[in-house]
């Protein structure tokens, strides 16, 4: 799908910037990323027992991971914003920055397959509110990168909070 055709939700709108690849090393440590929750949601899901580890240990580990990577997802603008001159979309996403942190962080009070779900639905909200916020401020396409993180973090966090 080309640039600047928004009848996708998903894809970036083409903003006239020219977007550069993202390095290697981003892609890499972004799936590298992805790992854990995938392994987790299959300990979760799978009929196979590790010894001194149950389902509940299992969703809070799961749980704070998510949780410290939603908050690395809310830094992201706070990066950005210290990048821009003093102006009131500084203000903004350095306001923003912390709502994803603060947000994990309280979800992780609530039972646990609720807060799994919730988690679930921060990651999507969070995609959401990078492409309103950052994406076009960005000179690498970072966008990509993001979406495809979000499905697989979001679906593993559904799935695992379905399962417990």
């Amino acid at each position: 799908m080309p640039a600047g055709n928004d009848d996708n939700i998903f894809y970036i709108v083409d903003i006239g910037v020219s977007m550069r690849a993202l390095p290697k090393v981003a892609w890499l440590l972004g799936y590298g990323g992805v790992i854990p929750f995938v392994l987790l949601t299959l300990l979760l899901v799978a009929p196979v027992q590790v010894p001194g580890i149950d389902a509940a240990m299992i969703s809070k580990l799961l749980l704070a991971y998510a949780a410290i990577i939603i908050s690395f997802i809310g830094a992201v603008h706070w990066g950005i914003a210290l990048m821009l001159d003093d102006s009131d979309e500084q203000e903004l996403l350095m306001y923003y920055s912390v709502i994803p942190a603060l947000s994990a962080w309280l979800m992780m009070l609530l039972p646990q397959q609720v807060a799994l779900i919730s988690m679930a639905g921060l990651v999507v909200i969070a995609y959401f509110m990078d492409r309103v916020l950052i994406f076009r401020l960005m000179k690498y396409d970072y966008a990509r990168l993001r979406l495809h993180l979000s499905v697989a973090v979001g679906s593993s966090l559904l799935v695992a909070g379905l399962a417990s």
